[in-house]
């Protein structure tokens, strides 16, 4: 689909920290044992999450519709979570057991990439991504919150004048927008490099200098970088979510199967490094950074982005007001 470049940009109501219906990271995969209950808050509302005896993750509201009671101090009983003051039990689909004429709100959760992701809305509006191929090992960091609002992080993932002037990167080729569908904005570049740090002469001679990148953005949360260095390949999920100190960013980093098992973790551990090596260069560059929508109205790349997130369906009835 084709990226209507002439639209004029935009911004989302809330550009420092919009609510989409979208997917949301909520932790990861491995610290949601069997039987174990943890809160987390999405867009002002408290949910609880669950993993049941069978190993299903399960994410409902909070608080039990019957007194109130907040289901985080519940028990994982079988396939329900049971509310800690009079018992009564809820399914992932929030259906009551024993049967009364109660339910309580479900929200569509999955386990992708190393990561437990909520999406935030009744109704799922796009398949949660699917990075790389199936066989990649995903391993998710613990969030980190950086001091600015969520627009500037997106924008700052798609500037190609940033990635010449601050990570030393020069385009071999111009870049390629793409819209597979209304939730899903793409990027593609082959870069060379021109920096001389440890992790650039690296990236050099690992890539042959030809590093091809893919950058996807769904829903505008979710941001996937798929690097291909010719003799490594790795993939990076990021996830915003709007905090009230800035953006709470969580990563989960992937490589590709070693036919040496004793190498895999190794490579996983090269490709964090690389990656968080590469980005490591923004953190201090975007602490306290107010975007300015006029700024990207010129370049090629940053006003199609705009306007696609523009058109990206909020939550009206739980987004912070602004």
């Amino acid at each position: 689909m084709a990226v209507n470049v002439a639209a004029s940009a935009h911004v989302p109501r809330h550009p420092e920290s919009p609510w989409f219906r979208a997917w949301y990271a909520a932790c990861a995969s491995e610290d949601l044992r069997p039987g174990q209950v943890r809160a987390w808050s999405l867009a002002g509302r408290e949910l609880v999450l669950f993993r049941t005896e069978s190993g299903q993750v399960q994410a409902l509201a909070a608080h039990c519709p019957h007194l109130g009671a907040h289901l985080a101090r519940g028990t994982v009983v079988g396939e329900c979570l049971r509310c800690p003051l009079h018992h009564l039990a809820f399914d992932g689909r929030g259906v009551c057991h024993p049967p009364r004429r109660l339910s309580q709100r479900a929200f569509p959760v999955v386990e992708r990439h190393g990561n437990v992701l909520v999406f935030n809305g009744p109704v799922v509006l796009f398949p949660p991504p699917q990075v790389g191929p199936p066989a990649l090992r995903w391993r998710a960091a613990p969030p980190v919150t950086v001091k600015c609002g969520w627009l500037p992080l997106v924008t700052n993932a798609f500037d190609i004048e940033h990635l010449r002037t601050v990570h030393l990167r020069e385009l071999r080729e111009p870049p390629r927008l793409e819209r597979p569908d209304a939730f899903t904005l793409r990027l593609r570049f082959t870069s060379r490099v021109t920096g001389t740090g440890l992790s650039d002469r690296m990236m050099k001679a690992l890539s042959q200098d030809h590093i091809r990148v893919t950058l996807t953005l769904y829903g505008g949360s979710l941001l996937a970088v798929e690097s291909d260095l010719g003799r490594v390949r790795g993939a990076l999920l990021t996830s915003f979510l709007p905090h009230p100190e800035g953006t709470q960013v969580t990563l989960s980093v992937a490589s590709a199967p070693s036919l040496l098992p004793g190498l895999a973790p190794a490579r996983l551990a090269l490709s964090r490094w690389l990656y968080t090596a590469f980005l490591h260069r923004d953190l201090s560059v975007l602490e306290g950074m107010r975007f300015q929508p006029a700024g990207a109205r010129e370049d090629p790349v940053l006003r199609p982005l705009l306007d696609f997130i523009a058109q990206l369906p909020e939550d009206p009835d739980d987004a912070p007001p602004g």
